[in-house]
């Protein structure tokens, strides 16, 4: 409720409580009508936030931390790895888009191989489009459960230190400007 109020006050500085009503009474921005099927997010789970390059996780690999969060939300839920129909991971500095390394961390977590896993790799909000893929693969009736994960690590992996590119990345700004971290 707190968080309502806060956002209240930016969207209306004048501070009138009928915002507050709206917000709290309004369907979060969802424009589909009711089918009494919505999606639902059961659970959240996360690592504790270190210090890029010197904190407590600079030397743990993606793959452990996903695979820590992932065993610890089946846990928590109390589901059998084999009951969810699709597994999305958001990143943006691993190599190869973070196939190899979300696969590790699905077998890790004890998800067999017939429980697909995907990742989707963008510049910004990559777990959140990993929630966004997922909840739209429910709402289709694809899958009827699934998992939406992010990960990154800031210490292993840079921006700083993409690994292979063009010798032509300095030659073009807008290129060059991909190598600015964003965090």
């Amino acid at each position: 409720m707190n968080r309502l109020k806060v956002i209240s006050r930016h969207l209306f500085p004048g501070g009138s409580s009928e915002p507050l009503r709206v917000l709290r009474s309004s369907e979060c921005g969802s424009s589909v009508p009711s089918s009494g099927e919505e999606v639902v997010v059961v659970h959240g789970r996360r690592t504790a936030i270190g210090k890029a390059k010197r904190g407590s996780f600079k030397d743990s690999t993606p793959d452990e931390l996903l695979c820590a969060v992932m065993t610890a939300v089946l846990t928590d839920v109390g589901l059998s790895p084999d009951q969810l129909g699709d597994i999305c991971v958001g990143n943006v500095l691993q190599p190869g888009a973070g196939a190899l390394m979300v696969r590790v961390a699905h077998f890790l977590s004890g998800f067999p191989e017939t429980v697909p896993v995907y990742t989707v790799n963008r510049q910004c909000s990559s777990g959140l489009q990993a929630l966004l893929n997922i909840a739209g693969a429910i709402r289709t009736g694809s899958i009827e459960l699934g998992l939406a994960c992010g990960v990154e690590s800031m210490s292993l992996r840079s921006v700083g230190n993409p690994g292979d590119l063009s010798s032509r990345l300095s030659d073009n700004e807008k290129a060059r400007d991909c190598l600015i971290p964003m965090g």
